[in-house]
């Protein structure tokens, strides 16, 4: 038995999300965005150094902590350092937009045991950033991720006493299709196809670990696993004192599915689905 579940709220909330499941397997997506504009610059320079309160000496420490995420485009960053010098310089862009609606297509062919769904969206988003930091000290950890639909690079930075980086970083995403095919008893493909790029450039010298990896994920779904298999990934380790350079572009391209299908005929959202019903709060 094929059961197809779907929510969408656009009003005053911003995501969608659907499942289909079989009598064996199932497949799902969660979207979520919002229509947004911002911009960040900020800049840090002085030392990590103890402070004395009421004949006490308080050991230094710094912190930073950085989550961002739309239509899953993310951004992550945690820096830790002891007692030195230290400096940064950072900017951020990011821009998402969901006035676009969501298209909701499923199909069962005349004299087949198959349905097929298709899902449509063009919520495009983008997000730039740049960072540079500076320490020499008793030691720093800095670590950061960046992610856009499944693909990823970043990189850990540890124990070091001296340590320079410079990192940029691009990601768009333009619009995502999605179809599964499936039977009562099975899913027979699925298929996430998001239209996105990843660039990603980091300049290190590093005097303790450096750990720098990648994943590019295929499109299509392995329902045994529940997850998208790499297509490509790498991660390498080194210790001592280095200086690295990696660049890294991943981009995919999906054309739009074809709405003249004679076989497609889009889901009534509120009537056919008693999940669906938009009004949700």
């Amino acid at each position: 038995m094929v059961v197809l579940l779907c929510l969408m709220i656009c009003a005053s909330a911003d995501y969608w999300a659907s499942s289909v499941g079989t009598n064996s397997t199932s497949w799902s997506i969660f979207r979520q965005s919002q229509n947004l504009s911002f911009n960040m610059t900020g800049s840090v320079e002085g030392s990590v150094s103890p402070v004395e309160i009421h004949g006490r000496t308080i050991s230094p420490h710094l912190s930073y902590y950085l989550e961002v995420e739309v239509n899953d485009l993310k951004q992550r960053e945690r820096t830790s350092a002891l007692q030195g010098n230290y400096m940064s310089e950072e900017m951020m862009s990011l821009w998402s937009n969901l006035d676009n609606d969501v298209i909701i297509n499923m199909a069962k062919p005349a004299g087949t045991d198959e349905y097929k769904i298709h899902y449509y969206e063009q919520w495009p988003a983008s997000l730039i950033s740049n960072k540079v930091i500076t320490y020499s000290g008793k030691g720093i950890n800095d670590r950061d991720f960046v992610g856009n639909n499944y693909d990823f690079a970043g990189s850990n930075l540890l124990y070091n006493q001296n340590l320079s980086k410079e990192r940029r970083t691009v990601m768009w995403l333009y619009r995502t299709n999605a179809t599964v095919r499936a039977t009562d008893d099975a899913i027979i493909l699925a298929e996430f196809q998001p239209t996105k790029y990843l660039g990603y450039l980091i300049r290190t010298h590093t005097t303790g670990i450096a750990d720098l990896s990648y994943r590019q994920a295929d499109s299509q779904y392995d329902a045994k696993r529940q997850y998208y298999p790499p297509i490509s990934e790498g991660d390498e380790m080194y210790y001592g004192a280095f200086d690295l350079g990696r660049m890294i572009e991943m981009r995919s391209v999906f054309n739009n599915y074809n709405e003249t299908d004679p076989d497609f005929q889009p889901l009534d959202l509120e009537n056919e689905l008693p999940c669906c019903d938009s009004r949700l709060p």
